[in-house]
Protein backbone atom coordinates (compact mmCIF):
# COMPACT_ATOMS: atom_id res chain seq x y z
CA UNK A 1 0.00 0.00 0.00
CA UNK A 2 0.96 3.53 -0.91
CA UNK A 3 2.08 5.96 2.50
CA UNK A 4 0.49 9.12 2.32
CA UNK A 5 3.59 10.97 1.14
CA UNK A 6 3.67 8.69 -1.93
CA UNK A 7 0.03 9.18 -2.85
CA UNK A 8 0.45 13.28 -2.80
CA UNK A 9 3.67 13.16 -4.51
CA UNK A 10 1.77 11.48 -7.14
CA UNK A 11 -0.87 13.83 -7.24
CA UNK A 12 1.26 16.91 -7.27
CA UNK A 13 2.99 14.99 -10.58
CA UNK A 14 -0.04 14.62 -11.88
CA UNK A 15 -1.03 18.62 -11.60
CA UNK A 16 2.25 19.59 -12.68
CA UNK A 17 1.70 17.67 -15.97
CA UNK A 18 -2.31 17.94 -16.39
CA UNK A 19 -3.34 20.74 -14.00
CA UNK A 20 -7.21 21.10 -13.29
CA UNK A 21 -7.51 18.07 -15.69
CA UNK A 22 -5.52 15.55 -13.13
CA UNK A 23 -8.14 14.28 -11.14
CA UNK A 24 -9.94 12.98 -13.84
CA UNK A 25 -6.98 11.38 -15.43
CA UNK A 26 -6.09 9.77 -11.83
CA UNK A 27 -9.71 8.31 -12.27
CA UNK A 28 -9.15 7.13 -15.56
CA UNK A 29 -6.10 5.23 -14.37
CA UNK A 30 -8.09 3.71 -11.53
CA UNK A 31 -10.74 2.45 -14.11
CA UNK A 32 -7.87 1.10 -15.85
CA UNK A 33 -6.89 -0.76 -12.92
CA UNK A 34 -10.45 -2.06 -12.26
CA UNK A 35 -10.67 -3.50 -16.13
CA UNK A 36 -7.36 -5.48 -15.45
CA UNK A 37 -9.29 -6.34 -12.17
CA UNK A 38 -6.05 -4.98 -9.58
CA UNK A 39 -8.03 -4.16 -6.73
CA UNK A 40 -5.07 -2.54 -5.15
CA UNK A 41 -3.78 -0.62 -7.93
CA UNK A 42 -7.08 0.61 -8.34
CA UNK A 43 -7.61 1.88 -4.67
CA UNK A 44 -4.32 3.78 -5.31
CA UNK A 45 -5.32 5.65 -8.13
CA UNK A 46 -8.17 6.54 -6.38
CA UNK A 47 -6.53 7.80 -3.46
CA UNK A 48 -4.50 10.06 -5.99
CA UNK A 49 -7.71 11.03 -7.61
CA UNK A 50 -9.11 12.46 -3.95
CA UNK A 51 -5.45 13.96 -3.08
CA UNK A 52 -5.43 15.64 -6.76
CA UNK A 53 -8.60 17.46 -5.40
CA UNK A 54 -7.72 18.13 -2.11
CA UNK A 55 -4.89 19.89 -3.81
CA UNK A 56 -6.27 21.87 -6.65
CA UNK A 57 -9.00 22.87 -4.09
CA UNK A 58 -9.81 26.48 -2.90
CA UNK A 59 -10.78 25.55 0.89
CA UNK A 60 -8.02 24.04 3.05
CA UNK A 61 -8.91 20.96 4.82
CA UNK A 62 -10.67 21.06 8.50
CA UNK A 63 -7.07 19.67 9.93
CA UNK A 64 -5.16 22.59 8.37
CA UNK A 65 -3.94 25.54 10.37
CA UNK A 66 -2.37 28.82 8.95
CA UNK A 67 0.54 30.92 10.02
Amino acid sequence: MATDSEIYRAANLLIQEFGDMAPIGAQVKADQMQDRGDRSARSVWLRVARATQELLSDSSPDHATLN
